[in-house]
């Protein structure tokens, strides 16, 4: 390299981050546990079956932490995908389909990990309400209630960076402070994302059982195997 040039920085150069730029998301990423502290660039897979339409699919989730993000890279039987927040989505094998856009975006962005993140590539967070009890709730409800975040991607210029859905509703339940689900819009549906159940490893937290489902009709369902950190 000569001299006149610059010298390029490695996505994992392991710098110090800031994420405490957006309080509701350094509240979660205390709850989730060690991995998101300033120098650390933690790498987590987790294994399991997706389900769609009632067909079983193995899968793996790949995420590398970096300074700006995630690597992720997702296999869904023998199909392969990479994607990151600078580069559009990657197939292993030709040009993602819509199909793959719309299944690989869930599957990476309806991520607690993503709420704690997403502010590193700019997005914006808003307190919509706090302490919401569901709208059926009787006086004598005694179950969960949540803070409501908004999180909006950042404008995007290149149409192929922009995620299908620019918006998420995260539900942080008020006494666990984890995300209990997410809400938003996908190609004009209403998408819900729950985090029904989940798993902890040598102080980590992540989702073991999720599912999304659209009109009231579970679409898709994840189940975990295996989880690691390291």
């Amino acid at each position: 390299m000569r001299a006149s040039e610059p010298s390029a920085q490695p996505r994992n150069a392991n710098r110090q981050r800031n994420l405490s730029l957006r309080p509701e998301a350094l509240s979660v990423s205390r709850q989730l546990g060690n991995r998101f502290k300033s120098l650390i660039r933690s790498v987590s897979t987790a294994t399991g079956t997706l389900t769609i339409d009632g067909a079983q699919n193995h899968l793996i989730i790949q995420r590398r932490q970096t300074d700006t993000g995630e690597d992720v890279e997702v296999q869904i039987g023998n199909r392969g995908f990479k994607w990151n927040e600078q580069e559009p989505l990657k197939a292993a094998s030709g040009p993602p389909t819509d199909t793959d856009r719309l299944l690989v975006e869930r599957l990476i962005l309806d991520s607690p990990d993503q709420f704690v993140l997403a502010q590193l590539r700019g997005a914006s967070y808003f307190v919509v309400a706090r302490n919401v009890r569901p709208t059926d709730a009787g006086e004598d409800y005694n179950g969960p209630l949540w803070n409501i975040v908004r999180v909006d991607e950042p404008q995007q210029q290149d149409e192929k960076l922009r995620p299908l859905s620019t918006w998420r509703l995260f539900y942080i339940n008020a006494r666990t402070g984890l995300p209990d689900r997410t809400e938003y819009q996908l190609n004009g549906q209403d998408i819900r994302t729950d985090f029904v159940e989940w798993t902890e490893q040598n102080g980590e937290k992540t989702p073991s059982r999720v599912t999304w489902s659209s009109g009231g009709q579970v679409i898709m369902e994840y189940t975990a195997r295996n989880t690691s950190h390291n």
